[in-house]
């Protein structure tokens, strides 16, 4: 069963997405006369602001989109990230007075980086950038739950939910991928643990990688005890297939996150513990 209303506005959605992505912003920021981009920084912003639309229409409402740097109490600072999706309601705002925007590691559902055309180098880079920015959640000092769909202590290398959604988005992957879904695991690092790679890559020409199980289920999340394959979902005669999988996984995905709770005295802990005066009774 499906429901004609909501197929006929993702479609429009993702027509939309996959329009202004590839065409607007090009149209906007290239220069046919220079043969070059002329504003490549404003290129990139147009671009995640595209995603940003996309993705807010598929996310549950309880989270928000932004963009900046992940920081946790332990100190460790991301590089960074295009696209964070996080918990409105328990995520303090940190900004400086360069509007730059920072995010605590606790509240934090979704990651995103968001690309052009990409070799298979680069490629590489994005994917180990994505994985050590998504294991800052390992680096919690007291994680206390808010959201949690099973019992027990925070374990993001058993519990795959525990650990932060990320995915990579781009136009097209510049090489060849007949074989992607054999060859992704090699352009990881060797400190790059299952748990902590990609949950989606989405390339708006050539499909969407996920992850089965060897009961053919796909799965939305890497981890450690269970075999997973990597699938490769071309489009087929409904050219846009591949975005209707990825709309599912991440609402899928960004719903089924984990999230604790940022105890902000944990982050300011150096300041309590710094020699204040104050009377006791």
């Amino acid at each position: 069963m499906s429901n004609l209303i909501f197929n006929k506005i993702l479609e429009e959605k993702i027509e939309f997405f996959k329009y202004s992505f590839k065409e607007t912003s090009r149209n906007i920021f290239y220069s046919e006369k220079l043969n070059r981009l002329i504003h490549p920084g404003e290129f990139g912003t147009h671009r995640e602001q595209i995603c940003k639309d996309f993705l807010r229409s598929i996310i549950p409402m309880r989270l928000d989109i932004g963009s900046g740097f992940i920081i946790t109490d332990k100190g460790d600072v991301s590089t960074q990230i295009d696209l964070i999706i996080y918990d409105r309601n328990n995520t303090p705002l940190i900004e400086n007075s360069e509007r730059q925007k920072f995010y605590t590691v606790e509240t934090i559902t979704g990651i995103v980086e968001v690309k052009s055309d990409l070799s298979k180098n680069d490629l590489k880079s994005a994917l180990n950038k994505l994985a050590r920015n998504k294991r800052l959640k390992e680096n919690m000092s007291n994680p206390v739950k808010i959201k949690r769909d099973n019992e027990g202590m925070f374990d993001a290398m058993n519990y795959p939910y525990d650990n932060i959604f990320s995915i990579l988005i781009c136009n097209k992957l510049n090489f060849n991928i007949d074989n992607i879904s054999a060859d992704i695991d090699d352009l990881y690092d060797d400190d790059i643990q299952p748990w902590q790679k990609h949950n989606l890559i989405l390339s708006l020409e050539d499909g969407l990688l996920a992850y089965y199980d060897d009961n053919k289920k796909s799965i939305m999340y890497p981890y450690l005890n269970v075999k997973l394959k990597n699938r490769f979902i071309r489009p087929d005669k409904n050219i846009n297939s591949h975005f209707y999988f990825a709309s599912s996984y991440i609402f899928m995905g960004t719903t089924s996150s984990s999230i604790y709770y940022p105890e902000i005295t944990d982050y300011i802990n150096d300041s309590f513990n710094g020699g204040l005066n104050y009377d006791q009774q």
